[in-house]
């Protein structure tokens, strides 16, 4: 399992890019954002590609969103593309801002697309954990 840990200098946010065959670690590490725990069923381990979701972190109650992907293989620029304006979404809705004034948004959504590709061609941030 590889996670990924990126802070946003501008906005105060994390995002989490982690890379695994299946989602079931993501409940060792994470809660969901109110702090409940985060289930997986057997369908979720064989169906999602990629998915974003937003958590808080079990060690330090960080709060911020998780971007997975089963595969560096399913980290194409095109998923990539998609997973990163969900997380921007996320992040923006987390500091009640408007996506209207698109030039931060948009800032965002290629920050976040940067993370990942950065984890895809294996240049680490701060690693959480691995084995």
């Amino acid at each position: 399992m590889q996670i990924h840990k990126f802070e946003q200098p501008i906005y105060p946010y994390t995002i989490w890019v982690a890379i695994n065959k299946t989602p079931q670690f993501i409940s060792e590490t994470f809660t969901e954002e109110d702090k409940s725990e985060i289930v997986f069923t057997e369908e979720d381990n064989h169906k999602a590609h990629a998915f974003t979701m937003t958590v808080m972190s079990k060690d330090k109650k960080e709060y911020g969103t998780l971007l997975y992907f089963r595969s560096k293989s399913s980290m194409t620029s095109k998923v990539i593309a998609h997973e990163s304006v969900h997380a921007a979404k996320n992040l923006f809705k987390h500091i009640g801002a408007d996506i209207a004034p698109h030039e931060p948004f948009e800032y965002i959504v290629g920050w976040i697309a940067e993370c990942c590709d950065e984890v895809r061609k294996w240049k680490n941030k701060t690693k959480v954990s691995s084995d």
